[in-house]
C-alpha cells in the first residue's frame, strides 16, 4: 500500500509542498487589514507571492473588487489545474469530489445572498469559484433574482434535483437551511463515493475531517435554532446528515433547555476541549458569530494538519486545497471591505487565518 501511494503521490507532494510555501501568512493578512485604501490593499498585495498574478492578468492601473476577484478564480481554477495535471486514476476522481464540495460551499452563500436580496458584490464576496466557467455561473445565480430561479440555473443535474426535493421545505418555512442541508450533503455523498476506492486508513484521515465539520456546523444550526426558537421540525431538516457517529451526537444535542445543556452533550465527546472553549466564547457576550468563527478556525486548523506527517495521502490534496480556498476567500473579503470603508476589527471577523 505505501509503494503504491508513493507512485500515485510523489510527484503531486513535491507539487503542493512548493505552492503551500507561498500561502499567505498571518503578518500578511495583518498587513492587508491595516490599509486605509483599497488602491494601499491592492499593492500590499502586490508585494505577496499575488503580485506577478496581479500584474499579468491586469496590466494598468488597480483592479476593481469585481476585476480581482476574476483574476482570483482563475489562479485558484490555474492551481487546481496544476495539481490535477500530476493525478491519475482514483486519486484525480478524489481530488474532483472534494472540488465539488468546495463549490456547494460557494453555491450556498450565493443561496443565502440572493434570500435576503443583497446586491450582486455582496452576494459574491464569499464564493470562490475553481475556474472562469464557474465564476460567470456564480455571476448569474447572484443575479437570479429568486431562489426557484436560482435552482433552475444550475447546470449540474443531480445537484438541481437535490435542491429541488427541499424546495418545499424552503417554501414552507422561508429558511434556506434545507436547501443548504442538500448541498453539504450532496457534496459529501461524492467524497464518500470516491474515498471508497482507497484504503482505511486514508478513508479514517479524511472522514475525521468531515465529521468535525458536520458535527460542528449542527452544534451551530442548534444554537441558531434555540435562539429564534425554531421549530422541531425545522430543526430536523437542518442538521446534516452523514454517518452514524455524526447523527448520534446531532441529536443529542437537539432538545435541550439551554445552551449550557447542548455544549455539555458535546462535552461528553472527544471534542470535548473544543466544547470548553466554544462554550466560555459563547458565554461572554451569547455572540452566535463568534463561534462560528472559532469553528472555522478549529477546522481551518484540522485541514492544515492533514498536510502534517507522512506526506504521501490523500490529506496532501485534501488540506491544500482547503487552505487555498480559505485564502482565496479571505482575499475577496478583505478587498470588498477596504473598498467599503469597513474597519478592519469587522473585516477580521469575515475570515479565517490559519
Amino acid at each position: 500500500m505505501s509503494s503504491k501511494a508513493v507512485n500515485e503521490l510523489a510527484f503531486v507532494n513535491a507539487r503542493i509542498r512548493g505552492m503551500k510555501s507561498l500561502l499567505l501568512t498571518v503578518s500578511d493578512y495583518e498587513r492587508l487589514l491595516q490599509v486605509p485604501t483599497y488602491e494601499d490593499f491592492v499593492k500590499t498585495l502586490m508585494a505577496t507571492a499575488y503580485g506577478p498574478i496581479i500584474s499579468e492578468a491586469h496590466i494598468v492601473g488597480v483592479p476593481y473588487p469585481e476585476d480581482l476577484g476574476l483574476i482570483l478564480a482563475r489562479h485558484f481554477a490555474d492551481t487546481v489545474h496544476s495539481v490535477g495535471k500530476s493525478l491519475t486514476g482514483r486519486v484525480r476522481d478524489f481530488a474532483e469530489s472534494y472540488l465539488h464540495l468546495l463549490h456547494a460551499e460557494s453555491v450556498k452563500s450565493v443561496l443565502r445572498g440572493v434570500h435576503v436580496g443583497l446586491e450582486r458584490e455582496e452576494i459574491l464576496r464569499y464564493a470562490v469559484s475553481t475556474s472562469p466557467e464557474e465564476e460567470v455561473l456564480f455571476q448569474r445565480l447572484a443575479d437570479a433574482g429568486s431562489v426557484d430561479r436560482l435552482i433552475d440555473l444550475i447546470p449540474l443535474t443531480d445537484m438541481r434535483l437535490a435542491l429541488l426535493t427541499r424546495l418545499p421545505a424552503y417554501e414552507q418555512y422561508n429558511s434556506t437551511a434545507p436547501l443548504e442541508v442538500a448541498l453539504e450533503e450532496w457534496g459529501l455523498r461524492n467524497i464518500l463515493k470516491s474515498l471508497s476506492r482507497f484504503p482505511m486508513a486514508d478513508q479514517q484521515r479524511i472522514r475525521g475531517l468531515l465529521e468535525a465539520r458536520v458535527i460542528l456546523r449542527n452544534l451551530l444550526t442548534v444554537l441558531r435554532a434555540m435562539r429564534l426558537k425554531l421549530s422541531e421540525d425545522i430543526i430536523g431538516l437542518s442538521l446534516i446528515r452523514f454517518s452514524a457517529t455524526t447523527d448520534a451526537i446531532s441529536q443529542s444535542m437537539r432538545g435541550r433547555s439551554n445552551w449550557r445543556e447542548v455544549f455539555a452533550r458535546l462535552e461528553s465527546t472527544r471534542y470535548a476541549d473544543l466544547a470548553s472553549r466554544l462554550a466560555r466564547v459563547y458565554g461572554e457576550e451569547q455572540n452566535l458569530a463568534d463561534v462560528e468563527i472559532a469553528v472555522e478556525d478549529y477546522l481551518a486548523q484540522r485541514t492544515r494538519i492533514q498536510m502534517v506527517g507522512y506526506p504521501f495521502q490523500l490529506g496532501t490534496i485534501f488540506g491544500f486545497f482547503g487552505l487555498k480556498y480559505y485564502e482565496i476567500r479571505n482575499i475577496r473579503s478583505i478587498a470588498v471591505g477596504i473598498e467599503r470603508g469597513e474597519p478592519p476589527k469587522t473585516i477580521r471577523r469575515m475570515i479565517t487565518m490559519f
